[in-house]
């Protein structure tokens, strides 16, 4: 006890004030590998619902790759998923940061031991595991673990983060790299997209946005706009010795040689991960997989890497004259790349809300909207911006429940919103924990879950578009997979899947005693490694259990040979 009180004693110490520690550029974290650095991922890269949190090193196409610790401290947690980061570690510095490192091949024998011994307290593959300060200490330079392909991972690599040590702070690392990696490449925009503000603005006569791609340095035609509008752009950044494409470290947009907008990504906090639908073009991303982000800001979007003026970022065009704009894009190296475009100022009607969608939702109010079998609810402060929507049942579908599109364009939400449907049709023996709201798009269906009340199901929703009711009787599905060769190889694989709300849990027994089966999403498969679980040479009864979010249960039985 005595020896603990003096490690905290010498930690505070070492690292009075946290947010000192994040201003001091003076502090130095070492490399993280003993080889050259290259990216293949940049800090703040815009992907699905968060910015990406760190930089992903190569580690020249292979695993196994020991990674140093870049500064002293201790590892304080230890964390197992089947997607996300995979196996990872989190280290404790004395300098105020936390590091985290992703997708890890191997743990040091001392964590794998602590990580093994939860799985099996808790029967479980996912785990979760802090440490105190005096367990496992690292110094500066040691190997702290391999680097891998586990997790949501596409190849091998090391996801590396630099966190403030208290609170959810995120920093971009390249602070402390951006002189261990080439880049003399700037980065270069693809596109422009011109947008009227809904019912303030027009762009070449119309009320949608005009896309153009960029030729060379300029926009190839003058656009005719009239009333408020605004820019976002499709780009991306590049450096030396890789075919990678990154994020955009910095944007800025000109109007007459004014500042209307600007972004830096220095860091953000996690709180803030879900702010990137309103910082992009969330319906153009949804619905063809482009990214745009927009040089204006919503009025609910408090993102604090975005600056706009007093205006928001929107550019208001009420003169009869060209506007001439200019886009600069940089990164963290200093490469910069500027466009120019001319907006001009012809005079033209607009035309009203109205005139463009039945309701009009308010972000800064409570909405409730009801149709026949189906109820909506938004609370306030839920919407990113005022909302322009419309409500269309689809009549061609109505099994269980109706059917419903809501919004002519796909809006996300800050947090959730709740929507409800009428069960229609009952079915006999069908237990209601069957029933379950799922999204619907042109390719596929998505589960959002649900509960059933009194003839009624209502789910949380985070984004608008077109729901209905399903129904999940089919169990989930457990293949074998070359299962001949499990007796060689020791090891025990089955493909695993659901059709309905997804699997929930999973077991696996060897002879009635709990054996560790690990999950891979993006594989979809499970495994266990017979000579790691130390199972004995012999014939054993093997039992796998897989149970989905709707109850539906699926076991497996069957004699293998080790």
């Amino acid at each position: 006890m005595i020896k603990f009180y003096y490690i905290i004693i010498a930690f505070l110490l070492a690292c009075p004030v946290n947010v000192a520690a994040q201003s001091n550029d003076s502090i130095e974290l070492a490399s993280p590998f003993d080889f050259p650095l290259l990216l293949s991922g940049n800090f703040g890269e815009l992907r699905s619902n968060h910015f990406h949190g760190g930089l992903d090193f190569k580690t020249q196409g292979v695993v196994g790759k020991p990674i140093r610790v870049p500064a002293d401290g201790y590892i304080s947690r230890a964390t197992v998923t089947p997607g996300g980061y995979g196996r990872a570690l989190y280290v404790t510095h004395n300098c105020g940061y936390v590091t985290v490192y992703g997708h890890l091949e191997a743990f040091p024998d001392s964590i794998a031991a602590r990580v093994r011994a939860r799985q099996y307290a808790e029967e479980a593959f996912s785990v979760d595991l802090s440490f105190e300060p005096y367990e496992f200490p690292v110094k500066r330079g040691e190997v702290l673990a391999l680097a891998g392909n586990t997790g949501y991972s596409f190849g091998p690599h090391l996801h590396f983060e630099v966190r403030a040590a208290y609170g959810n702070e995120m920093i971009n690392p390249i602070r402390f790299y951006h002189k261990l990696l080439k880049d003399s490449r700037p980065p270069r925009a693809h596109s422009v997209a011109v947008s009227p503000y809904p019912g303030g603005g027009v762009v070449n006569g119309g009320a949608t946005a005009v896309t153009r791609r960029m030729r060379g340095s300029h926009l190839g035609d003058t656009l005719r706009v009239w009333g408020m509008v605004e820019l976002s752009v499709r780009a991306n950044d590049y450096m030396d010795n890789t075919n990678n494409n990154y994020g955009v470290y910095s944007i800025e947009l000109f109007v007459d040689d004014s500042l209307r907008f600007s972004s830096r990504m220095d860091g953000y906090s996690r709180t803030e991960n879900r702010l990137i639908n309103a910082w992009v073009d969330y319906d153009r991303y949804i619905k063809r997989g482009e990214w745009y982000q927009h040089t204006s800001v919503q009025e609910n979007n408090p993102l604090r890497i975005l600056s706009p003026d007093n205006n928001r970022g929107w550019i208001t065009i009420d003169r009869e004259r060209v506007y001439n704009v200019e886009l600069v894009l940089g990164d963290y190296h200093g490469n910069k790349s500027r466009y120019t475009m001319a907006l001009r100022g012809v005079r033209d009607s607009i035309p009203s809300v109205e005139s463009l969608d039945a309701h009009y939702l308010y972000w800064f109010l409570n909405n409730e909207l009801s149709y026949p079998g189906m109820r909506l609810s938004i609370p306030r402060g839920e919407l990113f911006e005022n909302a322009l929507l419309t409500v269309t049942e689809d009549s061609t579908v109505r099994n269980i429940s109706r059917r419903y599109n809501i919004g002519s364009k796909i809006y996300p939400l800050r947090g959730k919103g709740s929507i409800a449907f009428e069960i229609l049709d009952t079915l006999q023996g069908i237990s209601p924990r069957k029933y379950y709201v799922r999204r619907v798009t042109k390719s596929d269906s998505s589960n959002v879950g649900g509960v059933y009340n009194n003839g009624w199901i209502t789910a949380d929703i985070s984004q608008l578009g077109c729901y209905e009711v399903g129904i999940d009787t089919f169990p989930p599905t457990l293949k074998p997979v070359n299962e001949k060769k499990w007796s060689r190889s020791g090891v025990i694989t089955f493909a695993m899947g659901d059709r309905g709300r997804g699997v929930k849990e999973f077991k696996g027994l060897i002879d009635g005693a709990f054996v560790l089966f690990e999950y891979s999403s993006k594989s979809g498969r499970i495994t266990c490694n017979m000579r790691r679980e130390k199972v004995r040479r012999g014939l054993h009864t093997l039992q796998l259990t897989v149970t989905d979010n709707a109850g539906n249960t699926t076991v497996v039985e069957k004699k293998i040979r080790y």
